[in-house]
């Protein structure tokens, strides 16, 4: 249960920040409910720093709920994905993001996809800077995301 309090705290932290710089993302709770039956799918991912976990995130092999017919069985779909706000900066993100890159090679994967809502205009800015392009909107429960996704 290590993994899942990890996750837990990372996603709790991550979550309060975003809603106080105003987002609507993640507004549900991330509790057992929501959080064993990934972890017993084997989706759910921490990355450590110094032995500490400082990231945590989500792989899906697929995403028809956000991606419909543009899920074609060539993508790996990063979700959930968080670092801890006071190791922000360090590059942990970046770090991720080439990781999910290379699990999505060693599996074939041409691309790695995303979401995130369209009002969060510095987190699409953060992902345009690590190579993401926007390819589109959805409307999930009346809100609306960008698509995004990147080349590996």
């Amino acid at each position: 249960m290590e993994t899942r309090d990890a996750f837990a705290s990372l996603l709790a932290q991550a979550s309060t920040w975003q809603r106080m710089r105003g987002s609507e993302a993640w507004s549900r709770p991330f509790d057992d409910d929501w959080m064993l039956p990934r972890m017993e799918r084997g989706e759910l991912f921490l990355a450590y720093l110094d032995g500490e976990p400082v990231s945590a995130f989500r792989l899906l092999w697929e995403d028809r709920p956000f991606w419909g017919e543009r899920e074609i069985g060539d993508s790996v779909y990063l979700h959930t994905f968080a670092v801890r706000r006071d190791r922000a900066g360090l590059g942990i993100g970046e770090a991720v993001i080439e990781t999910v890159v290379g699990m999505g090679r060693e599996r074939g994967r041409t691309r790695v996809r995303l979401d995130c809502f369209l009002s969060s205009t510095g987190l699409i800015g953060y992902y345009e800077r690590n190579g993401f392009v926007s390819v589109g909107t959805a409307s999930m429960q009346g809100k609306v995301v960008a698509l995004m996704e990147r080349a590996i």
